[in-house]
């Protein structure tokens, strides 16, 4: 299982370096340093700062760590889950073609974590709790119903 670091766990300048592509050979010496000089430390932040911050796996560095497509947007679309974050419709695509997981199911699936976790409605952040209620028609007053 690995463990996903917070977007702000990630130093800007290894932020700017996963955005570009940039290659473990092309790194600058600094940043090689403050990763203990190791390609696998790299290569975990690489895949954390990709799922956590939604990246597409096709246009991303993250393609040449984890080989596998369906995998990745799987924890992706996990980390969104556990984090009550809004339905990643910039990847819908390759949520829906690939995975077979629409909007509606990613919120049901939500709602579910949500009432075996016996935790109130009120937890899902605003946006993402309007989102679900556009969806799936469950809404606070809903939810309590059920």
């Amino acid at each position: 299982l690995l463990v996903m670091a917070t977007i702000e766990s990630v130093s800007p300048e290894l932020a700017f370096h996963i955005r570009q592509n940039t290659q473990w050979g092309k790194l600058p010496p600094s940043v090689k340093e403050s990763m203990n000089n190791s390609r696998g430390v790299y290569e975990q932040n690489i895949v954390q700062y990709s799922i956590a911050n939604q990246l597409v796996w096709r246009t991303n560095l993250v393609r040449q760590v984890m080989r596998k497509e369906k995998k990745y947007y799987e924890d992706v679309l996990q980390y969104c889950r556990d984090h009550m974050m809004l339905y990643p419709y910039h990847l819908q695509d390759q949520c829906v073609q690939g995975l077979r997981i629409t909007p509606f199911d990613y919120y049901h699936s939500m709602l579910e974590m949500i009432m075996v976790e016996q935790k109130s409605y009120d937890s899902l952040p605003n946006f993402t709790a309007r989102d679900c209620l556009l969806l799936t028609g469950i809404g606070r007053n809903e939810y309590i119903d059920i």
